[in-house]
């Protein structure tokens, strides 16, 4: 089964997981001994974890209970069902782990919401036990030195995991947590991972004598005109905001690095950038490509053929399109036709410097979302896909999966080819300017290429800011 055999391509990245992960194997034979309170299907009970805690290292003086359960809390943002699938998830925790671990989620907004409540509390106090966060996010959160580096978890006896638990998560998501800029360490967990897919109206599509959307751009920029003369629909739906990140990822699809690996640079004043650009602005021009506020209004009212963007909202567009047309999702268009790539999203979970005893069931807590069961919940309910190969095979997802083919599709055509690009605190900014820069051409005052000129100056300077 292919989606048993998921592999991401960034060969840094999975170099550095690879070192890890053997470096875990040779590990004292404890580890493998302790295999049992921690097998890759589900998690150990909270009594079994909890009735030797002299063999923990990291544990070591801390029972569990013995004075009332540890309190915890969880910053998060994630609203509606993935609100729901986290309310779920820390429930069953809490049951699973009663009169030993309390865990209270807290919705903090958006990431940016988020970010700065944890910046307060860096310099105020305050601090949540776990946290979601971006790569970019742990990165300047790392400066401040109050991030715990899960490897002394994931190697305990006791309360650490199994190598087999360690091989069933997928291996681009195991490496998210282990960048070359965390030096050697696991700076963060597994939440939820998706990517960026195109969503497509199969009744348009075939309206206008296409199947399914185009595999390359140039193919795409003569089928987006072809949909939007034969339908009089707009071929395609994107933000009316700023889609410089979207361009980032479509850039990369040609194998050019926009932020260069050792972020020494940037590279946006190439000619595929111009290309890419001047496609963009020639279908905004013709109303092939529509730019509107709520882009999956507009794609689940038929009023656009298709519609890019994260795979975590199928479980959203099942809920809106119901009935009224077929649709399906798959890859974004390519810009070399010999490779596949797109975006891989989704934020990681951190743990912020506590107590022993905080960390300890903070650990428990990033453990049991990351394992099969939790992430069969999260993503049925959500759309996101599932951190570890096993969760596949619960009968959960596999019922999910058949139910809602969408999901699979998504799973099997998208996520396979999804990477994270290079990290960096820069990156915000660089995406704002880039966007910025798009904006101009797509209101007449710079040409395709003077955009990208200008893309190239901006987010340089951006990235020569954070340094």
């Amino acid at each position: 089964m292919n989606s048993r055999k998921l592999f991401f391509h960034w060969k840094a990245l999975l170099l550095a997981s690879l070192m890890l992960i053997s470096t875990v194997g040779c590990a004292s034979s404890k580890t493998e001994e302790a295999s049992s309170s921690a097998p890759s299907s589900a998690p150990s009970t909270a009594s079994d974890q909890t009735d030797k805690p002299a063999e923990s290292k990291v544990a070591a003086g801390i029972e569990l209970g013995k004075d009332g359960p540890i309190t915890i809390d969880f910053w998060h943002i994630q609203a509606t069902i993935y609100g729901d699938a986290i309310k779920e998830i820390v429930s069953d925790f809490n049951k699973e782990y009663e009169g030993k671990i309390i865990v209270k989620e807290v919705f903090q907004g958006t990431y940016d919401d988020l970010n700065k409540k944890v910046r307060a509390a860096l310099q105020g106090g305050g601090l949540p036990t776990i946290a979601m966060a971006y790569e970019s996010d742990t990165l300047e959160y790392m400066k401040a030195d109050k991030i715990v580096a899960l490897d002394d978890y994931i190697n305990d006896p006791t309360y650490g995991l199994s190598q087999s638990a360690l091989d069933d998560i997928m291996p681009g998501v195991l490496a998210r947590q282990r960048i070359p800029a965390y030096e050697g360490k696991t700076m963060s967990w597994a939440h939820g991972n998706s990517s960026m897919g195109v969503y497509y109206n199969i009744d348009l599509l075939k309206q206008a004598g296409y199947d399914k959307p185009a595999g390359t751009w140039k193919e795409f920029e003569k089928m987006a005109l072809d949909i939007t003369e034969k339908t009089g629909v707009p071929a395609l739906v994107m933000g009316n905001a700023n889609n410089g990140g979207t361009f980032r990822t479509w850039l990369r699809t040609y194998g050019i690095d926009p932020i260069k690996l050792d972020g020494s640079g940037v590279d946006y004043d190439n000619a595929q950038a111009v290309e890419l650009a001047t496609m963009y602005k020639n279908l905004v021009d013709k109303k092939a490509i529509l730019l509107a506020e709520n882009t999956e209004q507009e794609f689940t009212n038929g009023r656009a053929a298709m519609e890019i963007g994260t795979t975590a909202r199928t479980s959203s567009k099942l809920e809106l399109v119901k009935d009224k047309f077929q649709w399906g999702i798959t890859l974004i268009p390519q810009g070399k036709s010999d490779s596949k790539l797109t975006e891989l999203y989704g934020g990681n979970q951190i743990m912020f410097k506590t107590t022993p005893e905080k960390q300890l069931a903070g650990w428990l807590f990033l453990k049991y979302f990351a394992d099969s069961e939790a992430q069969s919940i999260y993503a049925a309910k959500t759309g996101y896909f599932p951190a570890t190969n096993s969760a596949a095979d619960t009968d959960l997802l596999k019922e999910n999966y058949t139910s809602n083919p969408q999901k699979k599709q998504a799973f099997d055509e998208v996520f396979p080819y999804a990477e994270i690009d290079v990290p960096s605190a820069a990156r915000s900014k660089m995406d704002t300017v880039v966007g910025e820069a798009l904006q101009a051409m797509i209101a007449g005052t710079l040409s395709p290429a003077d955009a990208v000129k200008k893309a190239q100056a901006d987010a340089t300077k951006a990235l020569e800011e954070f340094k």
